[in-house]
């Protein structure tokens, strides 16, 4: 056992551990002023398109949740340059109509008529390469109008150098750490990572991604096209993820389903990633926004239970719905229930119909 010990606490003798460094103060994450539900359906686009600019704007994609505007994968090596000189274009556009482009945050609290406008944009983040490039980010002009970054990659051997990059971030800017290495899969690097995260940036840490697909890779495996993730390896580690980082504060987003064939399966996967609290999904085609937005709203019998839950006079414990409710454990839960609400809207019990507040 000893021996066993050393070598874990030799893991990592060439980066950083963060270990000693936790404190009261950062027992949980950073607030920020909008909620990871917000990501809702979200969708990658390569940096080298041209149309990215009207998805902003809602031209294009009118009801897309959030936009990942990527410079990693989805962008050939040879395409680099073009793609960062399009990525400035798109910055000078979008700082000429700023006026006209306001703040996607939602406004506080349920309204009561069925159906609200869309957020005036999605939120928009950019994927770096690497953190090299991300440093070079940080120096564009108007880099600022990026609600945040996603950062691929990261665990306890490359932390340091992704900590060195946000240095010259805004504090305002929201960071998405991806999860989709093989170091993973290693419960006591987990550890280390949930508290490196929360003392490394002076960002906020908006959600982690779990990179289904990479980590997939790692186990020489692609996604099996008849089953949903959470009946494969990868579920399995996403199951520890959540135990890990959670209880720290942290949300995260579901993996990725490629298979638009099989409408009926990404349903079944995303009840599954519903109930698990995962906020948000990637989306690989407009056909899969609805069906994620449909997915993440509140059945109206479950937003009672939430607010019976949360309502000041509530007893300790109570039957409601032919349910016990606990406020003492159920408050998060209901808390999270009307963040959701307020993002996605509610539905009747039994009925597709679905009242939106996108």
């Amino acid at each position: 056992m000893s021996d066993m010990l050393t070598h874990e606490s030799n893991l990592y003798n060439h980066t950083q551990s963060y270990a000693h460094l936790i404190t009261e103060r950062h027992a949980m994450v950073k607030l920020h002023t909008h909620h990871p539900y917000q990501l809702g359906a979200s969708l990658y686009m390569p940096a080298t398109r041209q149309d990215i600019w009207q998805v902003i704007k809602r031209d294009k994609l009118p009801t897309i949740n959030s936009i990942i505007i990527c410079l990693e994968d989805a962008v050939s090596h040879s395409d680099v340059e073009l793609a960062l000189e399009r990525l400035q274009t798109l910055l000078h556009t979008w700082a000429a109509h700023v006026d006209s482009i306001s703040n996607p945050a939602r406004q506080a609290g349920l309204q009561s008529k069925p159906q609200t406008q869309h957020p005036t944009r999605p939120l928009v983040f950019i994927r770096p390469r690497n953190p090299m490039m991300l440093q070079q980010l940080a120096d564009y002009a108007h880099i600022d109008l990026i609600d945040g970054f996603v950062m691929p990659k990261v665990d306890m051997f490359s932390l340091s150098n992704w900590r060195m990059a946000c240095q010259n971030l805004s504090a305002d800017q929201l960071l998405m750490p991806t999860l989709e290495t093989a170091a993973l899969f290693n419960p006591h690097h987990n550890q280390e990572l949930a508290i490196g995260f929360k003392e490394a940036f002076s960002q906020p840490i908006f959600a982690l991604r779990i990179g289904g697909n990479d980590l997939f890779a790692t186990l020489r495996l692609r996604r099996p096209k008849n089953s949903i993730v959470y009946d494969t390896p990868i579920g399995t580690l996403a199951y520890q993820l959540l135990g890990c980082f959670v209880p720290h504060g942290f949300y995260l987003t579901a993996p990725v389903f490629e298979y638009l064939d099989q409408p009926t399966l990404f349903m079944q996967e995303l009840t599954r990633d519903v109930s698990l609290g995962l906020v948000g999904k990637t989306v690989i085609h407009p056909s899969q926004i609805a069906l994620v937005q449909q997915a993440y709203c509140v059945p109206l019998s479950t937003l009672d239970e939430a607010q019976a839950i949360l309502h000041s006079e509530a007893k300790a414990v109570f039957k409601y719905n032919n349910t016990m409710l606990e406020p003492a454990t159920h408050r998060a839960w209901a808390t999270e229930v009307v963040n959701r609400a307020e993002v996605f809207g509610t539905i009747d019990d039994g009925n597709s119909e679905y009242s939106s507040r996108l």
